[in-house]
Order: C-alpha cells, then sequence, then structure tokens
C-alpha cells in the first residue's frame, strides 16, 4: 500500500536516463543523461525519450540552463527532478476519474496494433504485431509471442503462454471499459493516484473495496471475460478449504494462476499506460455564450463560443520558479492563483452544437 503510494504520487520518471549501446532497443549507440536530453531538448525532433508521451517544454530552459541542472544530477538534490518535470508535457493524459466507457476504451486499446518485443534467442529481440488486437505488457520481455484469449481455454496449453502476455480482443476492451466506470462511480473521485491503484483500507475486512483496487476489481467482474478461464473450478483458491490462517482470508482467495504471464491483472495493464494517468486534468473545454437585448428586454441576438484551456507550468508571478511546490512559493499572487494558463483554441459555436 505504501510502496504504491511512493510510486504513484512522489516519484516522477522522465525516461531521461543513459542508453547503454548493449540495449539493441536503444539502437546500439550509446549515450549518457545528459545526450539524452540534448537531443531531445535541442535535437532535430527525431530523437526522442523512451517515454514517447513525453513532450518538451522548454519555455526559459537553454543550453546553459540545461547544463546547470545535469551538474546536480549525480547527487538528485535540490528538486532536479522537480526542475526537469517543469520542463516536461505529457502528451494524451487520462484522468482516472472519467465516467465515460468510450474514454475508456481508448485508453485501453491504445497499444492496439502496436509492436511486442520478445526474445527467442541470439541478440535481438523479434517483433510481433496484431493489428486488430491489444497486447498487455507482461512486465519482462517474453520469450515468445503474445497469446489471446482463444488459445488459453486448456490449463496448461499451448505451453507458450507461461513465457509470455496476452492480446485483448475489441470486444474484452469494452466489458474491461464498462467495469471500469463502474467501478469509478462506486469509489471515485480519486484525489491521488495511488488511491485509485490501491485497495480501500478497511480494519474490519468486510468491505469488497479493501479486497483490491478498481482496475482489479474491474478485471475481476463477472461480465469481463478476459481472465474467465482461470476462474472455472479447480483453478481458484480457497483459504477456507486450504485451511490456510491467512491474515485477511478474503484476499487470498482467488485465482490460482494470480501472477503468472497469461492471467491479466491490474499490474499487467498500468505498465503500458502508467505514464499517462493522472487523478486531474490540466486541459479543460469552456463553453459561454452572451445576449444581445433590445430595450425592452427582448432577445434579438445570441452568441456561443468554446475555448479550450491549458494549465501551464509557470506561476502567475514569475517572481517563484516554476518547480517550487506550493508550500515554497513567496509570491502572494502566485499563492491565491497558482499557474498561468493559456487558451490554445477557440471557436464560435452554432446554435445546433449546444
Amino acid at each position: 500500500y505504501l510502496a504504491n503510494k511512493a510510486l504513484w504520487d512522489e516519484y516522477f520518471f522522465s525516461s531521461l536516463s543513459p542508453q547503454p549501446s548493449k540495449v539493441e532497443l536503444f539502437g546500439g549507440t550509446a549515450r549518457t543523461a545528459k545526450q539524452v536530453a540534448d537531443d531531445f531538448f535541442f535535437g532535430d525532433g527525431t530523437r526522442l525519450l523512451p517515454n514517447r508521451r513525453m513532450v518538451a517544454y522548454k519555455n526559459d530552459l537553454d543550453q546553459t540552463k540545461l547544463n546547470t541542472l545535469f551538474t546536480q544530477a549525480n547527487a538528485f538534490s535540490n528538486g532536479l527532478a522537480d526542475k526537469i518535470a517543469s520542463h516536461l508535457l505529457v502528451s494524451g493524459a487520462f484522468n482516472v476519474n472519467s465516467t465515460s466507457v468510450e474514454a475508456w476504451k481508448v485508453l485501453f486499446s491504445s497499444l492496439r496494433g502496436k509492436p511486442v518485443a520478445y526474445y527467442v534467442s541470439g541478440k535481438t529481440p523479434l517483433e510481433s504485431v496484431s493489428p486488430k488486437m491489444t497486447p498487455v505488457n507482461s512486465g519482462m520481455l517474453p520469450n515468445a509471442k503474445p497469446i489471446p484469449t482463444a488459445d488459453i481455454s486448456s490449463p496448461n496449453q499451448p505451453a507458450d503462454q507461461w513465457k509470455t502476455g496476452r492480446e485483448l480482443t475489441d470486444e474484452e476492451i469494452e466489458q474491461l471499459a464498462e467495469a471500469m466506470v463502474r467501478q469509478v462511480k462506486l469509489r471515485g473521485p480519486f484525489l491521488s493516484l495511488s488511491e485509485f491503484v490501491n485497495r480501500r483500507l478497511d480494519a474490519s475486512n468486510t468491505n469488497d473495496m479493501a479486497l483490491k483496487g478498481a482496475l482489479q476489481a474491474a478485471l475481476d467482474d463477472p461480465s469481463v471475460s478476459i481472465n474467465a478461464p482461470f476462474r472455472t473450478p479447480g483453478r481458484m483458491l480457497d483459504s477456507e478449504v486450504t485451511g490456510i490462517n491467512f491474515a485477511f482470508p478474503a484476499a487470498a482467495n482467488g485465482p490460482i494462476a494470480y501472477g503468472s504471464q497469461p492471467y491479466v491483472d491490474q499490474a499487467d495493464v498500468l505498465r503500458g499506460l502508467a505514464e499517462q494517468l493522472t487523478p486531474r486534468g490540466d486541459t479543460f473545454v469552456i463553453r459561454t455564450y452572451g445576449d444581445s437585448l433590445d430595450v425592452n428586454g427582448k432577445v434579438v441576438a445570441r452568441a456561443w463560443c468554446e475555448a479550450i484551456v491549458q494549465r501551464t507550468p509557470e506561476y502567475i508571478d514569475p517572481a517563484d520558479e516554476s518547480h517550487l511546490k506550493s508550500v515554497d512559493l513567496q509570491s502572494e499572487a502566485n499563492k491565491n492563483f497558482g499557474r498561468m494558463f493559456q487558451i490554445t483554441g477557440f471557436r464560435w459555436l452554432n446554435a445546433n452544437e449546444i
């Protein structure tokens, strides 16, 4: 529980890291973290970060300032992670408090048709692509192509299922999205990512929400067929039957295959989507309208408009640097009003769009 809190809400992973030449996935050219940062922020735009969701936001960042930041890299002191974060944006961030089935479907299927690296022998990983399936990250470099649901109805066949990950169909994605929305409505709003990931603490151990987090509960929903082959009689653990004295017996019950390669759990789904999740939005659609009245108060004209507004890293008052936390602010304006907003889009609307 505390590990999730630390990892999801207290750490930031930019993927600005050294890329050793011996890792073929990096293209065979060794680069230090500083070289990766130089190429990313000031290169020709072709050298992206391993986390492709990261977008450069240079604002006041120049080569001199970047060099200064990396003099602190070995010690990771003086708020280095926060300083780097103030120059990065996340492309396509997804709010976990969404109650839109369609939005969750888009998120869960966002890796549809993407290549999956797997290793059989030799030096270079192979690549598998299924255009109509969505791969699930198994947490390690698999030793076989991903296995679709239709191939795992037998307990032990095919044998490759135990050394690779899974591929999900569009129907399974839709089932999961519908179950996910039910969990958000039941448990939300989530005030942090760890609250979304974690189970609810309940000393009585009687609350169903104390058993697992929202995403795991959605995966275990009886209407979701992703793990159905592992929920059959003979493939489930029952602590009462085994006689094992667990501190929280209900939490121990479930499929025996839990944690294995072909069983899709919450961690498997999160590995491929974690970098774009957020408990709040930073981009907003604002609509408004105005009336023109004659001397008698009758409406003679009406107009509607829509603006897309984005919160940026900079504070209203530049006296405080953008990486500072709210508790460290000196400017009263920044304490009261926070960070700047930019209008990134604007259009007039027709009456039939309202």
